[in-house]
C-alpha cells in the first residue's frame, strides 16, 4: 500500500466539500447505486463524521434506473445518515444539464422512472407528453427497452439533428464483487452505430457532472475531495476538477493497477478502503 502524504491529507481533512462514490466505495453490492448491498467498513461511519464536523457532501452514483430519492432511502436502511438531497444520480445530473440546455422542446427518455422523474423535476418537457418535435435524446439504465423508443430517437438524431446524452459510458459497472455490462452505455453505443453521432456523457467523470457538483455544492478546487474506487472515474474527474483525488482500493481498481496508472488517474490519497481512510484522518 503506498504510503499517506500527511500534509495532503491534512488538506483533504479540511476541505469542506466531499464527493462519495457508492458502489464499491462506501458499499459492497452487485447491483448499480448500492442496492441489495452492504456497507464496507467505516463507510457509515466516515459519513457520520463529515456531517459531524461540517463537510457538506453529496453522495454520488452513475446509477440512473431509480430515483435519487429511491437510492438514498436504501443507504438510510443499511445505516447511512443520507438525505435525499445529499444524493446525486448520473439521471439528476444528466436531466440538471440538459434542463439548462433544451427546455425549447420535448425530451426522448430512454429509460427508467429514475430519469424521467429526475426530467420531470428540471422541468423538460418528455416527447411521449408533447407533439412538438424532439430537440434532444437522452439514455439511462433500465431492465427493458423498447424497439420504438430506440427507433424514435434515432429518427430525432438523424433527421431532426436532436442532441445526444448518456447518462454513462464506462463498459462496465464494478459494486465490489463483480463487474456486470452498463445498460446505457451498450444502449446508446448502438444508437451511435446507427446514427454516427457520439452522445454527450452526463455522468462521472464528465465535465457535465463536475460542474453541477461544484454547483450543488457550492465549492471549487482544492475545497472539494472526490472519494471512489475508480482511477478511470472518481480520480480521473478530481484531477479535471481541480479537486483532491482519494482512491480507494475496494473496488474497481485494485493495488495491482498501480503502477501502470496514466499521471491523469494517480490519486493525492491511496488507501485499502474508507475506513483505513477515516482512521488516517482521525490519527492527524
Amino acid at each position: 500500500m503506498p504510503s499517506i502524504d500527511k500534509t495532503i491529507l491534512g488538506k483533504v481533512a479540511r476541505a469542506g466539500g466531499w464527493v462519495l462514490d457508492v458502489d464499491g466505495c462506501i458499499v459492497r453490492t452487485t447491483s448499480a447505486g448500492g442496492a441489495g448491498g452492504v456497507p464496507i467498513a467505516g463507510g457509515v461511519e466516515l459519513v457520520r463524521w463529515l456531517k459531524d464536523n461540517g463537510k457538506d457532501i453529496v453522495v454520488c452514483t452513475n446509477a440512473s434506473q431509480r430515483t435519487a430519492a429511491h437510492y438514498a432511502a436504501h443507504l438510510r436502511s443499511i445505516g447511512f445518515d443520507i438525505e435525499d438531497q445529499e444524493m446525486m444520480t448520473a439521471a439528476t445530473a444528466a436531466a440538471a444539464y440538459i434542463g439548462t440546455r433544451h427546455l425549447d422542446g420535448p425530451v426522448i427518455a430512454i429509460g427508467d422512472d429514475g430519469l424521467i422523474e429526475a426530467l420531470r423535476a428540471e422541468g423538460a418537457p418528455l416527447a411521449n407528453e408533447d407533439r412538438r418535435p424532439p430537440v434532444a435524446v437522452v439514455v439511462g439504465a433500465a431492465d427493458h427497452y423498447s424497439a420504438r423508443d430506440i427507433n424514435s430517437a434515432c429518427l430525432a438524431i438523424a433527421d431532426l439533428k436532436a442532441a445526444f446524452y448518456v447518462t454513462v459510458d464506462t463498459p462496465w459497472f464494478h459494486g465490489g464483487f463483480r463487474k456486470a455490462v452498463s445498460s446505457s452505455t451498450a444502449i446508446a453505443r448502438a444508437i451511435e452505430g446507427i446514427t454516427g453521432v457520439k452522445p454527450t456523457v452526463c455522468g462521472k467523470p464528465s465535465p457535465a457532472i463536475a460542474q453541477v457538483l461544484c454547483e450543488r455544492l457550492g465549492r471549487t478546487g482544492r475545497d472539494l475531495v472526490v472519494v471512489g474506487d475508480m482511477a478511470s472515474i472518481e480520480v480521473k474527474m478530481a484531477r479535471e476538477m481541480g479537486a483532491f483525488g482519494v482512491l480507494v482500493l475496494s473496488g474497481g481498481t485494485t493495488i495491482d493497477d498501480l503502477p501502470s496508472l496514466p499521471a491523469g488517474h494517480q490519486p493525492d490519497v491511496c488507501v485499502e478502503d474508507v475506513g483505513a481512510l477515516l482512521r488516517a484522518i482521525r490519527e492527524l
